[in-house]
C-alpha cells in the first residue's frame, strides 16, 4: 500500500515538473515573440513600403495608398508587427518547442522530427518569398484587369495587408505539400507506388490551379505557376522515398 502511494507521489511531481517545464517553454517563445514584434514594429515602414511595392509595380499609375479611419494605419502597424515578429522569432520559438518535445522521443524519432521542422520552414520561407516575386505582381495584375477600364482603383492600406497576409499564407501551405506527403507516406497512409500513380492526376490539379489564378488568359504564366507546385509533387515524391514508413 504504502509503495503505491509513494508510486502515485512519485508520477504527481513528475507531471507537475512536465507542466512546469512546458509553462518555461511557453513563458520563453512568448519573450521572443514579443521581441522580435517589437524589432518589427520599428522596421514597419521599410516592411510596409516592402509590400506595397509590388502594389506601385504592378499599377505604375497609382502611386498613393488610402486609409478610412484614424487607428487604422497603427492597428495595421501592430499586426506587421506580430505576424512578421512571430517569422523572425521563428527559429527561437521552434527551438523551444522542440527543446519540451525531444527529451520524450527516441533518438531515431529526434531526427525525423528535426528534419520535419527544417523541412516545413524551409518549405514555407521558399513559398512565401516566390510568392512575393513572382505570383503577387501576375495576381495584382490579373485583379486589377477586371476593372481598369470602366472603374477607378483606390486601395486601402488595411485591405491591402490583410490580402498580402492571405495570400502569403495560402502559398506557405502549398508548399507543405511535401511534408504532408512523407507525413501520409510515414503513417502508412499512402505508399511511394501511389503517389507514383497519381502523378499524372497531381500535374493536372497543378495546371488546373494555375489556370484559375492566371485567369486562363497567358499560358506562359500558367507554366510559371504549374510548373513550382508540379515540382513540388515531385520533390514530396522523392523524400517519400527517402523516408520508410513508421513501424
Amino acid at each position: 500500500m504504502e509503495y503505491q502511494l509513494k508510486e502515485t507521489e512519485e508520477k504527481k511531481l513528475g507531471l507537475i515538473e512536465h507542466l512546469l517545464e512546458l509553462r518555461s517553454c511557453i513563458i520563453k517563445a512568448f519573450i521572443g515573440w514579443a521581441i522580435a514584434s517589437v524589432i518589427a514594429y520599428l522596421l514597419a515602414d521599410y516592411i510596409i513600403n516592402f509590400l506595397l511595392s509590388p502594389l506601385l509595380k504592378a499599377i505604375p499609375q497609382q502611386t498613393s495608398v488610402f486609409f478610412r479611419t484614424f487607428p487604422e494605419v497603427f492597428t495595421s502597424y501592430l499586426k506587421l508587427s506580430m505576424i512578421f515578429g512571430f517569422i523572425l522569432g521563428s527559429p527561437y520559438i521552434f527551438y523551444q518547442i522542440w527543446s519540451f518535445i525531444a527529451p520524450g522521443l527516441y533518438p531515431h524519432e529526434q531526427k525525423w522530427v528535426k528534419t520535419a521542422v527544417f523541412l516545413t520552414s524551409f518549405a514555407f520561407i521558399l513559398g512565401d518569398l516566390l510568392a512575393y516575386f513572382l505570383f503577387l505582381p501576375f495576381i495584382l495584375k490579373f485583379l486589377y484587369s477586371f476593372g481598369e477600364k470602366f472603374l477607378v482603383f483606390k486601395p486601402f492600406l488595411k485591405d491591402y495587408i490583410n490580402f498580402c497576409l492571405r495570400f502569403f499564407l495560402i502559398i506557405g501551405a502549398v508548399f507543405q505539400i511535401p511534408s504532408f506527403m512523407v507525413l501520409l507516406s510515414r503513417l502508412g497512409i499512402v505508399d511511394y507506388k501511389g503517389f507514383k500513380r497519381f502523378r499524372p492526376y497531381a500535374i493536372l490539379i497543378a495546371f488546373f490551379l494555375s489556370a484559375i489564378l492566371t485567369g486562363g488568359g497567358d499560358p506562359f504564366n500558367q507554366i510559371i505557376l504549374a510548373l513550382p507546385l508540379t515540382l513540388l509533387y515531385e520533390i514530396g515524391i522523392i523524400l517519400v522515398r527517402m523516408f520508410k514508413p513508421l513501424r
